[in-house]
């Protein structure tokens, strides 16, 4: 009798170890809406840049390979969010989003790929519209109500200073439009002069 109590007692214990070790899905943690606000743009989006040194310049951005989606659904659940900038004889630039809940700020990656080469970076993070660097990463963001680029004015910019980079001294976003000027190292200074969003 003593024995079948022992046995029962170890089938119990063990029917919960199993229940409890099932999959269980977390919920969603979802991009924070300031960070779709600069960043979420879909396929076919037009942008037109010129160059500053030579204004005659237009280059057409075409925005592709909009993705949305999540990852790791059984640990944190995090919404991803990326899209391509294509312009013909010019590198592609990538601009990655991934969620950090409500607790935990989400991370931005801005991605160049030239040829075979992807230069990583500027890196920053958004908690509740507050965009911030990466711990001691040295670089320097800035958000302005208000901000004229060239003689446009913008709303609620996000200006990015990296410390050290391979190619940018300056990168500039502004909401519900995204990326509107970059200042790169070679003295180049790339800035918007038309843009046809789709959301």
């Amino acid at each position: 009798m003593k024995a079948i109590k022992h046995f029962i007692l170890i089938l119990t214990i063990s029917s919960f170890a199993f229940t409890s070790c099932k999959d269980r899905t977390q919920d969603v943690q979802k991009l924070d809406e300031s960070t779709r606000a600069y960043f979420e743009i879909k396929n076919d989006s037009k942008y037109i840049f010129t160059e500053l040194s030579d204004t005659n310049i237009s280059i057409t951005y075409t925005s592709k390979n909009y993705i949305n989606n999540t990852a790791n659904q059984d640990i944190e659940n995090n919404e991803i969010m990326s899209f391509e900038m294509e312009a013909s004889g010019f590198p592609t630039l990538t601009f990655r989003s991934e969620s950090g809940g409500l607790q935990f700020k989400d991370r931005i990656a801005m991605l160049t790929k030239i040829n075979d080469s992807m230069v990583i970076g500027p890196v920053m993070f958004n908690l509740g519209g507050v965009f911030s660097s990466g711990f001691n990463s040295g670089d320097s963001i800035f958000q302005y109500a208000s901000y004229d680029l060239n003689g446009q004015t913008y709303t609620d910019v996000v200006r990015v200073k990296p410390y050290s980079h391979l190619l940018y001294k300056e990168v500039y976003f502004a909401k519900n439009i995204g990326l509107i000027g970059r200042k790169e190292k070679n003295g180049k200074f790339y800035y918007l002069k038309r843009y046809t969003i789709n959301k």
